[in-house]
This record gives structure tokens, C-alpha cells and sequence, in this order.
């Protein structure tokens, strides 16, 4: 699976991060959804009011809030999302008789099955992590160095270290032309320190990296719930998801064998002997158990007079058997 163009991805991501951007985009969509009636419409156009009581509902996840609540996001809306995502192209801007109104515009990023599918669950109720790593996630993947290093790591097994770590994303930058070799000392160092002081802290934030600061060690976190996230492993972290989802040599290995066992284990169970119950014991417990206690006791008393007189008459007329031989 490939990555998506760098300028959308980076476009994307960029707009994305910001929580309430992506409330508002998404009730956009919602309504462009809703209707087939062409974007430039005035129809299809909603109210900076009707979208501040919209983001506020999501925000809060509440269909009731104070007008106090709607009015901050509004001013938010105004003075900082709106005019970034007009500049980003994404919605159009339009004043008519006091009124601002905002709709969707055509960009490409909007045909983006990865984008459609962040928007479709912006606060991520149906995925496998919460809003707050919903948020440090794609905060962590906006900027390309970071999505670099995930790409590095998905190529090695294990740990590495910082110091290889920095050599390789040089590289990978530099273009296909360049190589480890090429690599100079105060190259290395510079992106290092970027790395030590920004890049791996946010990373290992969000859940991607499992990173030892003391031991300056650090891994792609394979068993990451992201891996899991169709928006994740289909947009900014395609490429490297394919990696980290193929098995190695080692462990197709280990899945037959575990394979294997667990067919022995069951074929073992099942030709098993199931074990044998006593019949007459339960019948005769559950038959004692279900008398008074009193005819218990008398029950008791009388079956082992019984048996005793039994044993003593077998062994009686035993006796005069044999006297009557001799005799």
C-alpha cells in the first residue's frame, strides 16, 4: 500500500490535528453527504452559528450545552479554523447581509478514503484508543521527520540506536542517492539532538515508539492498537504498515508449529478415555441424602444390621457345612 502525495498528506494532517477543525469538517461532510445538491450551492451552506452549536455538541458529546459554551467555540471558529482552512482551501468563506456562512470546497484530500474514514468517527468512539491518542497521534505524524523515523524502524527488528537511528533518516531525506556513507559526522549529530529533544518524546507519547531515553535505544511499538486503524495504515503510515504486518520467516514458523500443536493437544483430548462415575455409589448418596435425618440414621443402623446379620448367617451355616463333612 503507498503512501498518499506528500502535499495532501502533509495538508491533511496539518488540519486534521486540531480537534475542533475536524469537528467542523466532518459536519461539513455530514451535510455534503445528506444531500446531492452541488457545493457551491447556497442551500448547502451552513451559518458560523448553526456550526458553533454543532462543534460544541461533538465537542462535548452532548446535544445540550450553554450558550457560553457554543460562544467561545464561535469565536474560536472565527478567529483561528475557519480563516486556516479557507487558506488550506479546503472551505469557502462568504458574508451576505451580516450573515458569515461556511461550506466545503473541492479538494482532493476530500476523495481521500483514509480522510473520509477520520472524519466519519472524529472523536474515535468506534476505535480501538481514545480522543487524547487520537490527538497525539496525528500531532505526532504531521511533521514528515517523524513519519520518516516510523519508516526507518518498520525496516529493522529490534531496537536501535539513536545515534544509527539519526545516520539512517539523513540518509532517507537526502534522497535515493544517498547512502549511510555519505553521511557526515555533524549531520548525524544535528538530527540526533532533534530527535533526543523532539521528535522521539512525541512519538513515544503517542504510543508509535517505545523509546529508552538512559539506554538512547529506541523501536516502532508493533503491537500498537494504531496498526489497527484503517485511517493510520491506509494515510500517513501506509508504507510502513505493510512492513510491520508481514510476518517474518520466524514467526510463520511459529504459527504452524503452534498450529500443529494445538491439533495434537485437541487430538489428545479428544481420544481422551472420559472418566467413569460410580452409578450405584451416587444413586445410593443421593438416596441417603434425600431421607429425614432421623430415617437416615435408622436407614444406616438397619442396612449395616443387615448386612452384619448376613455375613454372620453366610458364615454360620459355612460352618455347619464343614461340621457336617467331618462329621
Amino acid at each position: 500500500m503507498s503512501t498518499p502525495p506528500l502535499a495532501e498528506l502533509t495538508t491533511a494532517l496539518d488540519v486534521l490535528a486540531a480537534p475542533r477543525r475536524r469537528y467542523l469538517l466532518a459536519t461539513l461532510l455530514e451535510q455534503e453527504d445528506t444531500t446531492s445538491i452541488d457545493r457551491s450551492s447556497a442551500s448547502k451552506r451552513s451559518s458560523m452559528e448553526r456550526l458553533a452549536i454543532d462543534v460544541t455538541t461533538v465537542e462535548h458529546g452532548c446535544p445540550i450545552v450553554t450558550d457560553e459554551q457554543c460562544e467561545r467555540v464561535h469565536t474560536d471558529l472565527i478567529h483561528a479554523h475557519v480563516p486556516r482552512l479557507v487558506d488550506a482551501g479546503l472551505v469557502t468563506q462568504r458574508t451576505d447581509g451580516g450573515e458569515t456562512t461556511v461550506a466545503l470546497a473541492e479538494h482532493p484530500i476530500f476523495e481521500s478514503k483514509w480522510v473520509r474514514s477520520l472524519l466519519a468517527d472524529p472523536i474515535g468512539e468506534t476505535l480501538p484508543i481514545d480522543e487524547t491518542t487520537v490527538d497525539r497521534t496525528l500531532e505526532a505524524l504531521r511533521n514528515p521527520r517523524r513519519r520518516t523515523v516510523c519508516a526507518v524502524l518498520s525496516r529493522r527488528r529490534g531496537t536501535v540506536s539513536v545515534t544509527d537511528l539519526a545516520a539512517a533518516v539523513v540518509a532517507r531525506e537526502g534522497g535515493d542517492g544517498t547512502r549511510l556513507v555519505d553521511v557526515t559526522e555533524p549531520e548525524c549529530t544535528t538530527v540526533s539532538a532533534a530527535l533526543v529533544h523532539e521528535h522521539l518524546p512525541v512519538l513515544s507519547e503517542a504510543g508509535l515508539v517505545e523509546y529508552d531515553a538512559e539506554a538512547a535505544q529506541v523501536a516502532l511499538a508493533t503491537d500498537a492498537p494504531q496498526w489497527r486503524i484503517d485511517w493510520v495504515t491506509e494515510g500517513p503510515l501506509a508504507d510502513v504498515s505493510d512492513l510491520v504486518r508481514r510476518p517474518t520467516g520466524r514467526d510463520r514458523r511459529s504459527d504452524s508449529s503452534g498450529a500443529s500443536d494445538g491439533a495434537t493437544t485437541e487430538s489428545t483430548a479428544a481420544d481422551a478415555p472420559a472418566p467413569m462415575a460410580s452409578a450405584a455409589n451416587g444413586d445410593r448418596m443421593l438416596w441417603t441424602l434425600a431421607r429425614p435425618r432421623g430415617e437416615r440414621s435408622t436407614a444406616g443402623r438397619s442396612s449395616s444390621s443387615r448386612e452384619v446379620t448376613s455375613l454372620l448367617g453366610e458364615s454360620s451355616a459355612a460352618s455347619d457345612q464343614q461340621d457336617g463333612s467331618s462329621t
